[in-house]
């Protein structure tokens, strides 16, 4: 009688635990992405203009849509592994991940060759960026080898090991920074930024793979279980992880170019800084919502409903907080930042920064009911929608770019990003609904 009284509150607890390891791990993310882009700003104000920094912002978002390359199968298999390891089913989820592994290395080598071959086409002049088409083939080089080491962090995040799997990915993504950098120093150069960041990603991406076979005994680096079956299985799910990537993609490194072509590359600088600035109560949301992901994931697989949504609550409840007072402390210390981080050569405007936090704020609130969605595969009509956001705010932000400037255009923002929190709380919300008819309440029981 004594065992079963003590198994929920022990899972519960080892359910916190995960999550607050994941937190920890995504507080250390957060952190490397924050540190890394406070010192880089500085560094590269220091060795280039402004208009060259821009430059060089535009130059790097155009690589970054490579990384959707693998259609988001990395991103389906891994929630496929995870239900097949917890029912038991070691050898199909091995299946299933060496499947990913064929899948990615030949979309990876078309992906190249494709981008090679447009490079080879274009002529010299279409980029006024010395040696252009080099360094765009080098930060595609380096966009496919992070996809590899996103790969290895299926295997920790399908093994219980998302905290270590963060840890992973994000050191290789400090390391990668810290190369890039070097070569700023050295060369003052596109080129030899682009070199060095490409060589530390290199050398990191064959550690990634070396701890990633260390980590478990039946997911093994390999295609001798691929399955085209298994990749035809995960196409579906996957496509719609690839609408969102594309989504995002669009809506991050989409502006980026956007701004860049109307409002010039110094405008750029500024741009892209306070967004930074703003998308840290983003990055503090999602320290909550990404470790809720594989613990979610776990409990549809077990069919504990009643936990699952026990666990979307809180974290719902606690997104919202983070949104609130997170994107009030910003403001708050805002003026202050930009001052000391980019020394008095970007100001602080308090119009446009409330604008930046508002925009920031409401994609926090949508992070929860879009884990929530993501983590068990039902996120179609979210996928669809948001795409449809992400361009309808690019085209609202083109039309109305001359006669509002960057106001207009970070509006435009907040206008996506309002049409994708409305869309993904409905959906969950109908979720719940059809759980709750299917499970109602017990009647004259404790829950």
């Amino acid at each position: 009688m004594s065992a079963p009284l003590r198994t929920a509150p022990t899972r519960r607890a080892s359910i916190a635990r995960r999550m607050a390891s994941g937190a920890g791990a995504y507080g250390y993310a957060q952190a490397v992405s924050i540190g890394t882009q406070l010192v880089a700003l500085p560094v590269f104000l220091h060795q280039w203009d402004m208009a060259t920094y821009g430059y060089w912002l535009a130059l790097t978002a155009l690589p970054f849509y490579l990384s959707m390359a693998d259609a988001g199968i990395s991103t389906a298999s891994c929630n496929r592994m995870i239900g097949l390891i917890t029912q038991g089913q070691k050898a199909r989820a091995a299946g299933v991940f060496q499947s990913a592994v064929a899948f990615l290395l030949s979309v990876s080598l078309l992906a190249l060759l494709a981008v090679g071959s447009a490079l080879l086409l274009l002529p010299d002049t279409t980029l006024q960026a010395p040696q252009w088409k080099a360094v765009l083939m080098l930060l595609s080089l380096s966009v496919v080898l992070s996809l590899f080491c996103s790969l290895a962090e299926v295997v920790y995040k399908a093994t219980g090991g998302y905290a270590a799997g963060t840890y992973l990915v994000t050191t290789g993504r400090l390391v990668e920074w810290a190369g890039g950098l070097a070569g700023l120093v050295l060369t003052q150069t596109f080129i030899g930024v682009a070199s060095s960041a490409l060589l530390a990603r290199l050398a990191y991406t064959v550690l990634s793979i070396g701890l990633s076979q260390r980590r478990t005994d039946f997911l093994r680096w390999g295609v001798a279980r691929a399955s085209w079956a298994d990749v035809r299985q995960t196409a579906a799910p996957g496509a719609l992880f690839f609408s969102i990537s594309m989504t995002n993609a669009l809506s991050l490194q989409g502006f980026t170019l956007l701004v860049a072509a109307t409002l010039g590359p110094a405008a750029t600088a500024v741009f892209n800084t306070y967004r930074t600035v703003a998308r840290v109560v983003v990055q503090v949301t999602n320290a909550l919502s990404n470790p809720l992901w594989p613990e979610l994931t776990a409990l549809k697989g077990q069919q504990d409903d009643r936990a699952f949504w026990k666990l979307y609550r809180r974290a719902k409840h606690l997104g919202l907080l983070i949104a609130a007072a997170g994107a009030l402390l910003v403001y708050l210390v805002a003026p202050w930042l930009l001052e000391v981080w980019t020394h008095g050569q970007i100001p602080f405007t308090a119009t446009s920064m409330a604008l930046f936090l508002l925009y920031a704020a409401v994609c926090s609130a949508t992070q929860v009911p879009r884990v929530v969605l993501m983590s068990i595969n039902r996120h179609a009509g979210l996928a669809a929608q948001s795409l449809v956001a992400a361009v309808v705010s690019l085209v609202v932000a083109w039309l109305i770019w001359r006669s509002a400037g960057m106001t207009g255009v970070v509006a435009a923002m907040v206008l996506g990003e309002a049409m994708v929190w409305l869309t993904a709380t409905r959906a969950v919300r109908r979720l719940h609904r059809q759980h709750r008819l299917q499970d109602p309440p017990a009647t004259g029981v404790a829950a």
